[in-house]
């Protein structure tokens, strides 16, 4: 196998952007030296060469025009092959494969590795779906409800592992929960074919970092997998077999009885002013001063040995209990993060469960216990010895 990207094809760095793709897809990975590897595929007749690569959710592939002097396949671990072409910047780079060898070089430096087997590379199958529908808004939509979903597969079920991803009525849907995190984001679209998708948040963390910057996107589903098709490239996603809990009865369940209005770059501001110390398990408690401001307290770690206070300019339109609510503290500033720039209508029930609601953005967040006031000590009098 022998091709090339010359500079004056200016294809250089799209070389170097599949390779990027591949590593993105590849992860961390490592059941066998195969499965880090980026198959290449060169075709002479078509002067095209197909770079493919696998993860553990995900598989991708790609396809560039170079210059194919010899057919042939090869593998090349795809960490190593992304900094061997970052390091050739705009230079013309080649691939040569012998019997025994691979070599990567330009006109200044040259790499040499043993050739491996491509017959132990886990060729995936094709899929086609019936129907690619526009993505849209696809990738904004999907980052906003990672935030609620469980960040690990430990969980009780794998669903609250997963973003759940509709088109229906003429709006694109996306939902996230993890069991103290609920949110739901949703955009209009053109599109009326229906489409559901269940994805696990590694393959949507894949899909999302793969296809940033792709302006033109088409999904689809074909079989057990979730098909996103840009140019010149195809990645395939594993659908989580689960069911996805409606979560409509859950939000109508709520009776929200108190009432804010605030600027979402309010919020943020006053949250990143507030914080001392470690976040980690940090708690934030809310109390009303008045009906223009509400006083945001921060306590730090299990123990609450750092405290932070701040002041918050709002409309308070219902008036919130005196003990006011607590919760924790990261989950409330990665939601105003989310929303900044947004006027946000922030909701409370009885029990402190909390909703942020701007434009077609929803985030709900369930209250902490109040931290234990301590009681002063009883001082008790002695009585003198007669």
């Amino acid at each position: 196998m022998v091709f090339s990207c010359a500079q004056k094809m200016k294809r250089r760095n799209k070389i170097y952007e599949i390779a990027k793709r591949c590593c993105l897809v590849i992860g961390r990975q490592f059941t066998t030296k195969e499965t880090v590897c980026v198959l290449m595929e060169a075709n002479e007749k078509q002067n095209l060469v197909q770079f493919t690569a696998r993860g553990n959710e995900c598989t991708v592939q790609a396809r560039l025009h170079c210059r194919v002097e010899q057919d042939g396949n090869a593998l090349l671990i795809g960490s190593v092959f992304q900094s061997m072409l970052e390091l050739f910047g705009d230079e013309a780079t080649t691939v040569e494969t012998d019997k025994s060898t691979i070599s990567v070089r330009n006109a200044k430096a040259g790499y040499r590795f043993a050739l491996m087997d491509t017959a132990k590379y886990p060729v995936p199958e094709p899929c086609t779906p019936d129907l690619l529908t526009e993505a849209g808004n696809f990738c904004e939509i999907g980052a906003k409800v990672l935030f609620s979903a469980a960040k690990s597969n430990g969980c009780n079920s794998r669903a609250l592992n997963c973003v759940h991803v509709m088109v229906h009525d003429g709006r694109w849907s996306a939902t996230s929960c993890d069991g103290y995190r609920l949110t739901v984001v949703s955009e209009d679209t053109s599109r009326t074919e229906p489409l559901d998708l269940l994805l696990s948040v590694e393959a949507m963390k894949t899909v999302l970092n793969v296809f940033h910057g792709v302006k033109h996107c088409k999904i689809g589903i074909s079989g057990s997998y979730a098909v996103f098709c840009g140019p010149q490239m195809v990645l395939y996603a594993k659908l989580n077999e689960q069911k996805f809990t409606n979560v409509q009865p859950i939000l109508d369940g709520y009776c929200m009885m108190h009432e804010i209005e605030v600027s979402g770059d309010t919020l943020l501001d006053s949250l990143k002013r507030v914080s001392a110390g470690s976040t980690n398990h940090a708690k934030l408690l809310l109390n009303q001063i008045d009906k223009h401001t509400l006083r945001l307290q921060f306590l730090s770690g299990m123990d609450s040995t750092i405290t932070g206070q701040t002041e918050l300019d709002c409309t308070v339109r219902t008036p919130l209990p005196q003990e006011g609510f607590c919760y924790n503290y990261t989950y409330l500033r990665e939601a105003a993060t989310l929303m900044q720039g947004k006027s946000i209508e922030v909701q409370f029930d009885k029990g402190g469960a909390l909703m942020l609601h701007a434009d077609n953005e929803l985030h709900l967040l369930l209250p902490l216990r109040l931290p234990k006031t301590e009681a002063k000590p009883k001082t008790g009098r002695t009585r003198k010895a007669a």
